[in-house]
């Protein structure tokens, strides 16, 4: 067998803070909240054949609490409940004959090789911190796993008898994250099984090593730039004054456009952001009518670098206090529990208390002298800042849960359009906010939402009950399409007895019929969702370009998904995370969007062995990420419909994780200033050689730069 899916369930009491796991079945699995250890979901349970070939896909699922129903193509179904103890107990009926296993899966946080250990069986190990020569860690037959962390605490899982176990390390295929699966052969006559879990606190209450120091740096590691003292960093100011004073960027027009250019062209100056087709090169034109290329970075306000400290205190050597001299470092509402390090340490050096326009303001020096053009992604706040050095940003339309818009269940960030309560909200907040920014010069253009999944879309829809809209939809579009039910249920291979009927049951799609159809209607969706977008967006803001939902590779590489997408936006957001630039996909997009141009939204490459962070696709040094953001920018911009970039992000997330995602937050050498505030100079120095040039490469009077690393070959 070559993996094992582990069904885990925890059960966790932190011994620090008596902290109990909370276990509750949610749409994806079993969600367990278990404190310092993390948060898992575990997946709901698969089935597989005699050559561990996946068979009969779940087609619908209702979790209520402590109790799941889950069914599946053929009439498979599994009941899951929790019970006392820590035990999951799953019972199996009318399963199919050609079952020969079932499977669970789970996913381990990658802050697990921060002094994180697992057993499994009689083999023990640590947590890789770099990605190992193998990707497997463990591979065989055992009776449980646990795994310990840098705190020693244990979360042991016992899986049902004869099940084989996988460890993994994900980082193989670019992924910082560990995996842990398990196989259990399939048996008709013990149809329930039971899973047990337990927990234990450190040995002998032993306390542990901390992760961070007083400057929020990793305390477990060692690099060149590493801030070892109040001294130092305090020295930073001077040095810094001399770094920044001695950079002199190339003279750009009052918004970063490229001065003449607008006469050079024949560009018009519209006032606002706009695009224009010149030849067969498009071209982003600023207010003043200049050509504009968006070298942009995510995140400019303080926010990655926010971590949850609350219930895992011993992680850090120092906290400062929610009152006193520290007190603006503390998320707002966060009632003292979310921390800025990068905060701490600006006003170490500055002996001033944040405040977001100060802080916009040196930061946008700090941009325009490395050559960056604007704000990017995620960065709301310093507007009073901006205006007052007439620097650009993006910005991104008021569709968010948290502004009301509620989500579709296993649809990564969509909402239904066909949902009259959703479609008026949607209107309601695109009313409501954008006349008083239809005006503004500065804003480039509205991002939708980010990373949706669309294609998720047809694999879910048929799967919902009449309890949404989309799915009462999605049943007339079939009536309307098949016109008798007996024609339907030739072309689907089912057995139902009106239209009707197939509005509450979750709809197997086993025929290629079936798939189709599925299809078809998520265009159909999609449409619809993007019309009811864009036609309010333009409405109440008839000046500013929609730039699309900055989607992720296994989206935008959907052909239906990028045709619908093309017929409703004026420019493509691309969140294009790779080693090589892979041009010939590029122009595949581009020619299914119908010659929309693109901005690449969000990409960056981390460095661990000189920053103490872990995550993303990583390369040897700083001066790599320099390399590799040269590779990356200037070959997109000669290609003559990418307008714009947005590296991910301006200062490193946290060491302990970004604040939003509780204890599993990504941790990555994201950014071009670490937590202690200093320039990571050695990629600076190679961005700056493409963004002071970058307007030669973007008009073709220089050749895009070509690193030569094996790594960046686009196969």
């Amino acid at each position: 067998m070559k993996f094992l899916s582990a069904f885990v369930c925890a059960y966790l009491v932190a011994v620090s803070s008596a902290h109990a796991a909370n276990l509750s079945f949610v749409h994806d699995g079993l969600e367990v909240d278990a404190g310092s250890l993390g948060k898992f979901i575990l997946e709901y349970p698969g089935f597989s054949d005699a050559q561990q070939k996946p068979v009969h896909k779940l087609v619908e699922r209702k979790a209520a609490g402590k109790s799941a129903t889950i069914k599946y193509e053929d009439g498979a179904q599994v009941e899951m409940s929790v019970g006392q103890g820590g035990q999951v107990t799953m019972t199996m009926s009318s399963i199919p004959a050609d079952v020969k296993n079932f499977d669970f899966q789970m996913q381990i946080p990658i802050a697990y090789n921060q002094g994180g250990s697992w057993k499994m069986g009689d083999k023990t190990g640590e947590f890789p911190k770099t990605k190992p020569a193998s990707p497997h860690l463990f591979q065989g037959h055992a009776p449980s796993l646990n795994i310990t962390n840098y705190e020693g605490k244990t979360l042991t899982i016992a899986t049902p008898e004869f099940s084989f176990l996988q460890l993994a390390d994900n980082r193989e295929w670019n992924w910082a994250i560990f995996h842990f699966k398990s196989i259990t052969p399939y048996d008709a006559s013990r149809s329930t099984v039971t899973l047990t879990i337990t927990d234990a606190g450190p040995a002998g209450g032993a306390k542990a090593k901390p992760l961070v120091d007083s400057f929020g740096q990793s305390a477990r590691e060692e690099w060149a730039d590493k801030v070892k003292s109040m001294e130092e960093l305090k020295a930073d100011v001077a040095a810094e004054k001399k770094y920044y004073d001695g950079l002199q960027p190339p003279v750009r027009d009052a918004f970063g456009g490229l001065p003449g250019s607008k006469e050079k062209l024949g560009l018009k100056e519209t006032g606002f952001f706009h695009v224009e087709k010149k030849g067969d090169r498009w071209v982003l034109v600023n207010p003043a009518g200049n050509a504009f290329f968006h070298l942009g970075l995510c995140g400019v306000n303080p926010n990655d670098d926010y971590t949850l400290v609350k219930g895992r205190e011993s992680a850090y050597e120092w906290l400062p206090s929610p009152q006193g001299e520290f007190s603006s470092v503390f998320r707002p509402d966060s009632g003292g529990t979310i921390v800025s390090f990068h905060l701490v340490n600006q006003i170490r050096k500055y002996g001033q208390p944040y405040d977001i326009e100060s802080y916009t303001a040196r930061m946008i020096e700090r941009m325009r002298k490395w050559g960056f053009t604007s704000v990017g992604a995620f960065s709301e706040s310093g507007m009073q800042a901006r205006k007052a050095v007439s620097f650009p940003t993006v910005s991104h339309l008021p569709l968010n849960v948290w502004e009301g818009i509620p989500r579709i269940a296993g649809i990564h960030e969509t909402f239904d359009p066909f949902d009259e309560k959703t479609r008026a909200l949607v209107e309601k907040n695109l009313a409501n906010v954008l006349p008083g920014k239809a005006n503004d010069p500065l804003i480039i253009g509205w991002y939708i939402v980010n990373e949706p999944i669309y294609e998720q879309i047809p694999h879910i829809v048929p799967t919902l009950n009449g309890s949404h809209a989309c799915k009462r939809r999605f049943v007339q579009w079939l009536e309307e399409k098949y016109k008798t039910i007996d024609a339907f249920n030739t072309a689907w291979g089912m057995k139902a007895t009106s239209f009707g009927a197939l509005t509450d049951v979750g709809l197997a799609m086993q025929t290629d019929a079936a798939k189709q159809d599925a299809v078809a209607f998520a265009s159909v969706f999609l449409d619809e969702y993007m019309k009811l977008v864009c036609e309010n967006a333009r409405k109440h803001d008839p000046n500013h370009m929609i730039i699309g939902s900055r989607l992720q590779p296994g989206t935008i590489s959907h052909e239906w998904i990028s045709r619908v997408m093309g017929k409703h936006v004026d420019v493509m957001s691309f969140n294009y995370y790779t080693y090589g630039l892979d041009t010939g996909f590029l122009k595949r997009i581009y020619e299914w969007t119908g010659g929309k141009p693109m901005f690449l939204s969000e990409f960056f490459w981390s460095s661990p062995k000189d920053s103490g962070l872990e995550g993303g696709r990583d390369v040897n040094s700083q001066q790599e990420r320099g390399l590799a953001y040269r590779n990356y920018v200037e070959q997109g911009a000669a290609l003559g419909f990418v307008l714009g970039i947005e590296w991910f992000t301006l200062v490193d997330q946290s060491v302990t994780g970004r604040w939003f995602s509780g204890f599993d937050g990504e941790r990555s050498n994201s950014g071009v200033i670490s937590v202690a505030d200093r320039p990571w100079k050695g990629m600076l120095e190679e961005v700056m050689k493409t963004n002071y040039n970058i307007y030669k490469v973007y008009l073709d009077e220089k050749a895009p730069f070509v690193w030569d690393d094996t790594r960046f070959k686009v196969k």
